[in-house]
């Protein structure tokens, strides 16, 4: 017989209470299939674990040595179960949110959650529409999206819509007009995000609807670099209203679009397939309710201390 952590743990147990018939009612077990265990046991071992002295048995000085080290080994195990216990009960309460749209604001927004749920853990992820298939395989609980049309059905709810604007140096000849045609620009150099990026999907089909395919200059995912590259007149570039709040000011205008009206509507997703936990029911229920009203208070915010848009 190889040795097993059944048979330690008998052996263990018969250490302890020193008494075979005891040992076998503790571990509710049949004496004799306990005096055949420890009996092959010794055999695996080849030396005696056991001294009978009447009624009770006592260890040898070889039964003390296998004592010690099953004490630590059982010790172990415990300290594993335990720390198993904890990483599923984290796992519990993790909510993985996955960000295809409004990256920039998600932090500020999260905080007041985390305030009022400490006990949930949050994994944010930012993500493309190229990784789509395989976030959903990797268990994503709520998703962020940007789409060309509004998303309400049994599992997605649209958030808001915003307008998509053109952010220009204040030295273009549009900067001082009240709204421009996306047609005129079908020569203009346009710094974007990265092809796959939810948004980048949105304006490349405005700009077919306006006729023509964008001249890409430079393509970049951060809203703070398109604005120092725009203010440094390398490009122009599409900026949502809302979620991009702040990418304007100096140096940079943000001029509506008049044809053809360019937005996107913000949508929360999850997996129709798959229950939502308790803590990712919570994440859900705050973002439906609380959303809206924040983008449009932080953009309201970033708008008022840049100056001009």
């Amino acid at each position: 017989m190889k040795i097993t952590f059944t048979s330690l743990s008998y052996f263990q147990k018969i250490a302890e209470l020193q008494h075979m018939t005891k040992a076998a009612a503790a571990l509710h077990v049949a004496q004799p299939s306990l005096s055949r265990t420890i009996k092959s046991l010794e055999e695996e071992l080849d030396v005696p674990l056991f001294d009978h002295r009447g009624r009770n048995i006592v260890l040898t000085k070889y039964g003390e040595i296998l004592l010690a080290h099953v004490n630590l080994i059982m010790k172990e195990m415990e300290l594993a179960k335990k720390e198993l216990r904890e990483a599923e009960e984290a796992e519990h309460k993790t909510v993985k949110l996955s960000l295809y749209a409004a990256s920039k604001m998600v932090p500020s927004f999260l905080m007041e959650f985390r305030q009022k749920h400490p006990d949930i853990r949050l994994e944010i992820l930012l993500q493309s529409l190229q990784q789509d298939a395989e976030v959903m395989q990797k268990g994503i609980d709520l998703a962020l999206r940007s789409n060309i049309k509004p998303l309400n059905d049994g599992h997605s709810v649209t958030l808001f819509k915003e307008e998509i604007m053109l952010a220009v140096p204040d030295t273009d000849p549009h900067a001082n007009m009240p709204s421009v045609n996306l047609s005129d620009f079908s020569e203009a150099s346009f710094i974007c995000l990265h092809t796959g990026q939810s948004l980048r999907t949105v304006t490349d089909f405005y700009c077919r609807k306006a006729g023509f395919m964008p001249k890409v200059a430079l393509e970049s995912d951060s809203p703070e670099t398109v604005q120092e590259f725009i203010r440094t007149g390398l490009g122009i570039s599409f900026v949502p209203q809302i979620t991009w709040g702040g990418v304007g000011g100096e140096h940079v205008v943000l001029v509506p679009i008049a044809s053809p009206r360019c937005y996107r509507y913000i949508s929360l997703t999850w997996d129709k397939d798959k229950e939502l936990s308790a803590p990712a029911m919570e994440l859900k229920k705050y973002i439906i309710d609380h959303f809206a009203d924040f983008a449009k208070s932080y953009a309201a915010k970033q708008f008022s201390t840049i100056g001009r848009i």
